[in-house]
């Protein structure tokens, strides 16, 4: 017999996706659902759009409540629900026919109490895939809870952060539910994950990637709010509660104190309306990941001066193991009229090196580079790129 999963909408003033996110699960492979709408207290459009799918859909329930944030709403949500198991999916996200069969076969497979997949950044045109740093598989979280926030002590999550993607059984998600307060209004995702995967239980990791998470630079956790740093103590105080009785505690704390330090840098820039005419107040610097390299010491032309090549510089030169033999960039001279020290593009055919780093931001670029270099004569293999981090994007 079928297990009915419920699936959760927290909704508030997104009547532009909402019929793409609601069609979305309407349209899902596995139909044993219940689909419950929590209006927030929209002004926009939402509601009506809710009631109207509440009619066409015996499967859709509909909550209309005051506005009270994303905790509440999703409270108000597991209070009501009867599924076995429950997945939130944000109201202006969308996922793929697959993705709730998918997870729930994984599910009962492994036996689990949470599975958890990848998924793809929507952004400004651009699909990027984000993945969980733990490779797919199963495992028990006590035995990776070092690895759960940042993966191998990186600045990559262990486990994204995100209560979207995962799907949960109910009892465990209603007991953690439970315990987060309202005032949680900035990072509930993080509030939620960290309160399921530091207990110790069976987590299932997918390989699969059916959830497309959409970034609007209009959203809540991209406008000012002069209250944000009330909100980021609330759930610092939350975590650090969390954290403290954890038997690997030292370790966890140093973790969330990283966190909060770049957390706070995100915070002066972009939260508080400090900065002026969209410049940041504290610059931040692309960071370089050194398991790009397959090699202990390694000679490397780094190819790019703009942004990005002028933070990986510094980054190489500071690396002991690590010799930068050459710069290059097509727009050298422009470089040059400003101190820097970067050659033509064709400096590499008289050069021995070990690998040609491209410091370009997006993907699609490096391909183009990567092609203009292979028809140079350059062997593939030694043409390494790897996605820059910044630290401050959320």
């Amino acid at each position: 017999m079928k297990s009915l999963v419920s699936v959760i909408i927290p909704i508030y003033n997104t009547e532009e996706y909402l019929h793409r996110c609601i069609e979305s699960i309407r349209e899902q492979t596995y139909t044993k659902l219940e689909i419950i709408l929590v209006d927030d207290g929209s002004t926009d459009g939402s509601g009506k759009i809710c009631d109207d799918y509440m009619v066409k859909d015996d499967r859709i329930h509909v909550i209309h409540q005051s506005n009270q944030g994303i905790i509440a709403a999703k409270k108000a949500a597991v209070r009501e629900c009867h599924g076995a198991y429950v997945m939130f999916v944000d109201s202006d996200d969308w996922i793929e026919k697959e993705l709730l069969e998918a997870m729930l076969d994984r599910l009962l497979e492994t036996n689990c109490s949470l599975v958890c997949s990848n998924v793809f950044i929507e952004e400004n045109g651009e699909t990027i895939e984000n993945r969980n740093g733990i490779p797919c598989g199963v495992y028990e979280t006590d035995k990776i809870c070092r690895d759960l926030f940042y993966y191998k002590d990186t600045k990559q999550y262990g486990v994204l952060p995100y209560s979207v993607a995962k799907l949960f059984t109910r009892e465990m998600l209603q007991e953690v539910m439970n315990n987060i307060g309202s005032d949680i209004r900035y990072s509930e995702d993080k509030a939620i994950v960290f309160g399921l995967v530091f207990q110790n239980i069976k987590v299932c990791f997918m390989d699969a990637v059916y959830y497309h998470y959409c970034i609007r630079t209009n959203s809540v956790s991209h406008v000012e709010n002069p209250d944000f740093l009330v909100e980021l103590t609330a759930f610092y105080k939350y975590t650090k509660k969390l954290f403290e009785v954890h038997r690997e505690s030292v370790f966890l704390l140093r973790q969330l104190g990283r966190w909060l330090l770049d957390e706070a840098k995100f915070t002066v820039n972009y939260r508080l309306g400090l900065n002026e005419n969209g410049k940041s107040l504290y610059e931040v610097s692309y960071e370089l990941d050194p398991s790009v390299f397959q090699r202990n010491e390694t000679n490397v032309i780094l190819y790019g001066a703009g942004f990005v090549g002028m933070d990986y510089h510094k980054k190489l030169d500071e690396c002991m193991k690590l010799c930068l033999c050459g710069w290059v960039d097509k727009n050298f001279k422009k470089y040059r009229e400003n101190g820097l020290d970067v050659q033509p593009v064709e400096y590499i055919r008289n050069r021995e090196y070990d690998y040609i780093l491209v410091a370009v931001k997006k993907e699609n670029l490096y391909k183009e580079i990567k092609e203009e270099l292979k028809g140079m004569g350059v062997v593939e293999d030694k043409i390494i790129w790897g996605r820059p981090l910044r630290v401050l994007l959320n």
